[in-house]
């Protein structure tokens, strides 16, 4: 973004008498036209829990061999290299790819390009966990962590899950981890301890949502193996709730088997309402018996035979949820991404992000063979990053590398913590409404691009989902506070002036002042992409007819007279090339500076007298 914004003056000397002319100048602006968004009817949102831009890059170099984001950054400079990138999953041709924020009301409580980027270590402490991150995206509030549902002061928060069955659609929570995990509860529960599994599992089967499909049986082990019914300490759900949506005591239809699975994501037998349990106590695959096998190739451990894929519960859950004329909400989550990470697993890691990767496929195809973008709106995402994964090498003197690989071998990477961590995670979207995301994106990250905060996809799901028809004798009315249809500016404006500012002195030295100029930067983050201004001059020849002298004769001493975030003068220098009138950075560029100059010109020995006139010529432009 090079926007220039440029003011003529002209400087005119006679004798011992001189002066300035100064012309009006134009702003520059970037404007965006305001456009009716489509509301989508169904809006899809499939998170990879833990997957970050290398979570995601792992599983397509070991799937193809390629990368499609993946940057080299030198600690401490900034200097970032982009690794040319191929294309190769379906979410790599949606329209909306961005960045997004997630930290917690605790811990950063912040994001920060500058420490990010410059601190080997900054983003490994911190961190949101998945509940607070899991309550951000379905309220559109930021919390604590741990805490589901309620905000920091304990104000319970509206979720969107139960907005959308307040306006009559569908709703549906799919995760490949225990059913009642942070980030499904995150979409429909309220809950101050992500903790309390029993509670959370009652609330969730008696919310009134439509879908309810992961991981947590009592009666099977991770190996997918029968065992002892297990409601105690550590277990996901108590006897009484198992009992009532086993024995028909709720709306729910329940499965259980690999096969049931798969016939309702044939299509066939579909009930209204789906409790889906599968077979084993936590995880679908991931903690399958060969876990401590850290450096085999994917899918090498034989995988539990009796579970539905993420996939097919997908394409189980978009049958019970279509059959609505109004609509749904649907959330898929490929719950152990997240396992992966803090288990510095990449095998698994690889794994799990297939699987997500099958499932958006699924998703995509039924968009397209049941639906339309014109009337579903899908998002793919993750609520944060787990493990630190970078390339090999990376680490505080050698900086962020890249990941690489072949096809069919684990990719090159080095892990860097067990945890969560502050780092950008990406964000792609496609469908009715998707550029509301865009528009959200307001943030700028110098590596990463536009970004938005993971509190503004909750925001837009409110948005798309809009309210219930009003009830009896009331009339229902609604207001809407567009997104800013006009974007910011980079301007400059100079004083409209009556003639000439005149130097006073002698014949040989004479003085003047600049007249004050107005900068003027209203731009967001993404605008500016992280860029500040630098406003300059130069000034031309003096020249009386055939007479002149050269502009190395003039020179400025450049001052601030006012600015709203700390813009900071140039330095004394002669105008026979450019010098910078006014520096800002990315910080300091926003809202109004104003700066003036005190003009010295000498006049040479060899002059002869007569009325010179010169030009000088301010340059405002965004910095490369």
């Amino acid at each position: 973004m090079n926007k220039r914004t440029t003011g003529r003056t002209r400087l005119i000397v006679m004798s011992t008498v001189a002066g300035v002319a100064l012309g009006a100048t134009p702003a520059v602006a970037a404007s965006a036209e305001t456009t009716e968004t489509p509301v989508p009817r169904n809006v899809i949102v499939l998170i990879s829990d833990g997957g970050g831009y290398n979570q995601f890059d792992a599983a397509r170099l070991y799937e193809n061999g390629t990368s499609y984001q993946q940057v080299e950054v030198a600690p401490n400079s900034g200097t970032a290299t982009r690794i040319p990138g191929t294309k190769s999953e379906v979410y790599d041709d949606f329209p909306v790819q961005i960045a997004q924020s997630h930290y917690s009301a605790g811990g950063r409580a912040a994001y920060s390009p500058e420490q990010a980027w410059g601190d080997f270590t900054w983003v490994a402490s911190g961190a949101t966990d998945s509940a607070a991150a899991g309550t951000a995206l379905g309220t559109g509030v930021k919390t604590t962590n741990g805490t589901l549902g309620f905000a920091p002061d304990g104000t319970r928060l509206l979720t969107v899950g139960e907005q959308a069955m307040e306006v009559g659609k569908k709703v549906g929570l799919v995760t490949s981890v225990p059913f009642n995990h942070a980030t499904p509860a995150g979409f429909i529960a309220h809950n101050k301890s992500r903790n309390d599994y029993h509670g959370l599992a009652t609330e969730m089967i008696d919310s009134g949502v439509d879908v309810l499909i992961g991981g947590g049986h009592p009666n099977y082990t991770d190996a997918g193996t029968s065992r002892a019914s297990h409601f105690g300490a550590g277990s996901w759900i108590s006897e009484a709730d198992f009992a009532r949506v086993t024995q028909g005591q709720t709306p729910f239809s329940y499965i259980e088997s690999k096969a049931d699975f798969e016939r309702v994501a044939d299509g066939q037998n579909v009930p209204d309402k789906l409790f889906g349990l599968a077979r084993v106590a936590e995880t679908f695959q991931y903690n399958r018996p060969g876990l401590a096998n850290s450096t085999v190739l994917p899918f090498t451990d034989a995988a539990n035979a009796d579970v539905p894929s993420l996939a097919t519960s997908a394409k189980a859950a978009l049958n019970v949820l279509e059959k609505d004329e109004d609509g749904f909400f649907l959330m898929v989550e490929s719950g152990a991404v997240d396992w992966a990470g803090h288990a510095n697993q990449t095998t698994r890691i690889v794994e799990e992000q297939l699987s997500f990767n099958d499932s958006v496929d699924a998703v995509t195809e039924w968009v397209e063979e049941n639906s339309s973008w014109d009337e579903t709106l899908v998002i793919v995402t993750a609520d944060h990053e787990t493990g630190y994964l970078a390339g090999p090498g990376a680490g505080t003197e050698k900086g962020w590398t890249a990941l690489t690989g072949t096809a069919g071998q684990l990719p090159n990477v080095s892990w860097h913590s067990g945890g969560h961590t502050n780092a950008l995670v990406p964000l792609y979207a496609k469908g009715a409404g998707a550029e509301v995301l865009t528009a959200r994106a307001t943030s700028w990250d110098f590596v990463r691009g536009a970004y938005l905060d993971n509190t503004d996809l909750g925001k837009t799901i409110f948005d798309v989902l809009g309210h219930a028809d009003a009830e009896g004798d009331a009339v229902g009315v609604e207001a809407l506070v567009p997104l800013p249809a006009q974007a910011g500016q980079l301007s400059l404006a100079l004083p409209a002036a009556d003639g000439p500012v005149t130097f006073a002195g002698d014949a040989s030295a004479q003085q003047a002042e600049l007249p004050e100029v107005v900068v003027n930067d209203s731009r967001n983050e993404a605008q500016a992409q992280g860029r500040g201004w630098t406003l300059s001059g130069s000034a031309s020849a003096f020249v009386a007819g055939n007479r002149s002298f050269g502009a190395d004769n003039l020179a400025w001493t450049p001052k601030v007279v006012r600015t709203a975030a700390g813009a900071t003068a140039g330095g004394t220098a002669t105008l026979d090339k450019p010098a910078t009138l006014a520096d800002a950075g990315r910080v300091e560029r926003k809202g109004e500076t104003v700066v003036a100059a005190d003009l010295a010109l000498t006049i040479p020995a060899t002059a002869e007298s007569g009325r010179y006139g010169s030009e000088i010529t301010l340059t405002l432009f965004a910095k490369d």
